[in-house]
């Protein structure tokens, strides 16, 4: 049977691999099959004893990527190699690894280059086709335009009259940013299935691109239709033999009609919930999400959606954290974190050390991000994520305007300004001393005086920069905590955490 590719990505924000690609069954005899269920049972006998360490571990990526490194290592026909390479792009772009993703695209492309090489000399055109095909999606992921769409009308001009290949050749006018040429060639792909789990494949790849095009009428009925008959009697025994497989791993690029089905009905509820997320029925897209889940309970595009669909804090807070443990590196996840307000506990996993990160950030506690991100590096130097985390923890390296040309009043700084003078590295203190700045604070603690009628503060966060003076200090007046006031201050330099300032004048807000 013929690879369709599943899916072009589901909302912006939370970007998935394009269509679920069926591969011909390579090696699946009776007694492959055999094999592939003891290993696949062994597998999970070594998860389950190992689960207390995985539990604090594990991103929801790990498992595909090292059973798409197995298939690599272990197999070595033309099928297994290239889907495995194609897997292990798409998860590591996932995870915004951009340069690994990119040299297995590479791999992928070499190896549809030596295919075609191969099948020219055979004259085999229908094999030839597809090594093409192939070469056309490899070419697109790496951003070769012009010469993805050359290979892309090559294939179809030797096999037009199959459905794969519009299916591939629909993928590749995804990948180059071209949604209306990838739903014509998918209604082809349509008109040609003869088999009903590619009709639900190609129909589903339809719906994608009729979602980019804005058509979300036509889209939302396909999908609607993918998901009711996968669910149906129809898919019945298939459903049984995932089950029987404890299927639940999720690709771009899939190998028989089990990993097909599992990626399908994940990819096809995913989209579905994104679209009534988009038109505002949120209580169904809310329930799709959980159907994701109930297939597989550390989805990371489902939990991150529900941790921004969360009714109550507390919901909010949990799928944060499991939707972190899932995919730490997903900017539309940490975006929509960094809007938020909820506390979510703290944790020692790779998702609980990013969203330390972002919280010592929120703080204004940057050398400590410095820190925390400086160690994540070095556990994943190649994340584009935690750069990108790590240079906005860094701020400007240019020193506010008021430092180089004061004005005649007090400054009022805004929170980017204060960041950049709590993590300059060159500050001139005597311009500093020369200012006198006006902010709105909170304090953390206060001590009252109650006989002498004064208040005792310490430190607290201004502008959201985290803020401390030298030795307590006691205010004329009653002033309560957590309680924004506005204070007159000089700067006397930097802390671990903030900033070290001098109290000019401590005032209620009128």
């Amino acid at each position: 049977m013929s690879m369709p590719s599943c899916g072009a990505g589901i909302p912006a924000r939370a970007p998935i691999a394009p269509f679920p690609m069926k591969r011909p069954r390579e090696g699946r005899g009776p007694s492959a099959g055999k094999n592939a269920r003891a290993t696949r049972g062994a597998a999970f006998a070594l998860l389950l004893l190992a689960a207390p360490l995985l539990a604090q571990t594990r991103i929801a990526s790990d498992f595909e990527m090292q059973q798409m490194e197995r298939q690599v290592a272990q197999q070595h026909g033309f099928i297994a190699q290239l889907s495995g390479h194609l897997n292990l792009g798409d998860l590591r772009l996932a995870r915004n690894e951009s340069s690994l993703a990119t040299a297995e695209y590479a791999k992928a492309l070499d190896i549809a280059a030596h295919e075609r090489t191969e099948a020219r000399r055979a004259s085999d055109m229908t094999r030839y086709a597809d090594a093409t095909s192939y070469a056309a999606l490899a070419e697109a992921k790496l951003f070769h335009d012009a010469r993805a769409f050359a290979l892309a009308e090559e294939s179809l001009r030797y096999e037009s009259d199959s459905a794969k290949t519009w299916n591939l050749y629909a993928n590749t006018m995804v990948a180059l940013r071209q949604p209306r040429k990838a739903a014509s060639a998918e209604r082809n792909a349509v008109a040609l299935a003869t088999e009903p789990l590619d009709l639900a494949i190609y129909r589903y790849a339809l719906a994608s691109s009729l979602i980019e095009l804005g058509e979300r009428a036509e889209a939302r009925r396909l999908l609607v239709d993918v998901v009711t008959s996968l669910k149906s009697n129809e898919f019945a025994s298939l459903r049984s033999a995932v089950a029987r497989q404890e299927s639940f791993e999720v690709y771009s690029s899939v190998r028989g009609d089990a990993p097909a089905y599992v990626s399908l009905l994940n990819r096809s509820q995913l989209r579905l919930a994104a679209l009534q997320e988009a038109e505002g029925d949120l209580a169904a897209a809310r329930a799709t999400y959980r159907d994701v889940l109930a297939g597989r309970t550390d989805d990371p595009t489902a939990l991150a959606a529900l941790s921004r669909l969360a009714t109550n804090d507390e919901e909010r807070a949990r799928y944060f954290a499991a939707a972190f443990d899932a995919n730490p590196f997903s900017l539309a996840l940490i975006r929509d974190y960094q809007r938020q307000s909820v506390v979510v506990p703290p944790s020692t996993t790779t998702g609980g050390k990013v969203r330390q990160a972002i919280d010592e950030m929120k703080r204004g506690e940057l050398r400590a991000a410095h820190a925390t991100l400086d160690a994540l590096i070095a556990q994943f130097p190649d994340n584009d994520t935690l750069r990108t985390l790590r240079r906005e923890a860094e701020g400007e390296s240019t020193l506010p305007p008021f430092m180089t040309n004061p004005p005649k009043g007090a400054v009022r700084p805004t929170a980017a300004e204060l960041r950049q003078i709590a993590t300059a590295k060159n500050l001139d203190r005597a311009a500093l001393d020369a200012l006198t700045f006006q902010s709105v604070v909170t304090f953390e603690k206060a001590e009252s005086r109650e006989q002498k009628a004064e208040t005792v503060f310490e430190s607290g966060l201004v502008e959201g920069v985290r803020f401390r003076f030298e030795e307590p200090i006691a205010f004329n007046g009653t002033f309560a905590a957590n309680t924004p006031l506005w204070l007159t201050y000089r700067i006397l330099g930097q802390t671990d955490t903030g900033l070290l300032i001098e109290p000019l004048k401590l005032e209620a807000i009128k």
